[in-house]
């Protein structure tokens, strides 16, 4: 039996050569004192022998020719052509084998937070043991503390140890034994439906939870939580020299959004001025006749403007005169493109 199970760069059963934290499996060819030898076919031999013997000398006794065994490598050649290595647990590899299809299959677990330190917490999955970055939580978990005090921060997340939440692997590495985890990616078709239901020019009332020397902190939805950022920049100027004094903790805003990219929004609080598209799309639909003006036009399509809204015609142009008024029937209406396709009544 010479059948290789290799984890490297997450491919099973590839042929490319070995590199150094490469794991795979691989069938005992024989024993010396304090030597032993793996069959890696197709790649070679590897040869267990000096400290990494004195290591995995545990396992190593209990090995026999035939048996299968996982192995690590740490050194390509030992002198005499044999990969150097060191021996794994088999059972060690097809707990990394679950994860890796875990993290292809993109899957939502549920999992205890073991214990937490400054950085984030600590779970388990398939008995390895996984990290959850502070960078990785949602608002709803996020350490929100005064000048990022890594001691409050520290007490913030130990208060949830013991608990279950949901999230996605992010990260796998066999070879380094790092496994990383998201919280906040579990939550991310949930995230991205309530942003499907905004425009850029919204008006909402947002919560300020927290500062920062580039700006504030905002909430704009609460189930569940979901926060952005007001840059300095979009802060008037008499409020942005010292806005800690401006704006407390908990105080509601009015602010118009500015920009969605990914799971972020950003907001201002320079312009407030509503967006005429916001509200012509609330009020309108495909198939819907509208009033307008045609501001211009030239041989390819004509400008219509509807309350501030501006649409395109591109049909009878021959019929229309700048600056006079007609009915239009709305054709394509694409709200997050602020595009606008009319026709002639």
């Amino acid at each position: 039996m010479n059948t290789v199970k290799q984890m490297n760069n997450f491919k099973i059963g590839s042929v490319r050569s070995l590199e150094i934290g490469s794991i795979l499996e691989g069938i005992v060819l024989s024993k010396k004192k304090q030597e032993l030898y793996v069959d890696l076919s197709p790649y070679g031999t590897g040869r267990l022998y000096g400290v990494f013997y004195l290591q995995s000398k545990e396992l190593a006794q209990k090995l026999k020719p035939g048996d299968r065994v996982g192995v690590k490598i740490v050194g390509l050649n030992d002198g005499y052509g044999n990969y150097e290595i060191i021996l794994q647990e088999i059972t060690d590899i097809d707990r990394w084998q679950k994860i890796l299809e875990l993290y292809r299959s993109n899957k939502i677990l549920e999992l205890e937070i073991k214990d937490a330190n400054r950085g984030g917490w600590l779970v388990e999955v398939e008995g390895i043991h996984g990290f959850i970055p502070v960078s990785q939580l949602s608002p709803e978990y996020y350490p929100r503390v005064e000048n990022n005090n890594k001691n409050l921060i520290y007490e913030h997340l130990k208060k949830f140890v013991g608990q279950k939440i949901k999230c996605r692997i992010v990260s796998v590495d066999p070879k380094q034994n790092k496994l990383v985890l998201s919280e906040k990616a579990a939550k991310e078709e949930i995230y991205q439906d309530i942003l499907n239901r905004l425009m850029i020019g919204d008006i909402l009332k947002v919560k300020v939870v927290g500062y920062s020397h580039f700006g504030l902190f905002v909430r704009f939805n609460e189930n569940p939580p979901m926060d952005g950022l007001i840059h300095i920049s979009e802060i008037p100027e008499e409020k942005a020299g010292n806005f800690e004094e401006h704006f407390k903790i908990g105080d509601v805003l009015e602010a118009k959004l500015i920009q969605i990219k990914q799971d972020k929004a950003s907001f201002s609080l320079r312009d407030l001025t509503p967006d005429p598209w916001i509200s012509f799309v609330k009020n309108h639909k495909e198939k819907d006749i509208v009033s307008g003006i045609l501001k211009e036009k030239n041989e390819i399509f004509g400008v219509v403007d509807i309350d501030g809204v501006q649409g395109l015609v591109f049909e009878n142009l021959d019929k229309l005169e700048v600056g006079q008024n007609y009915n239009f029937v709305i054709e394509k209406l694409k709200a997050k493109d602020k595009s606008l396709i009319l026709k002639l009544q």
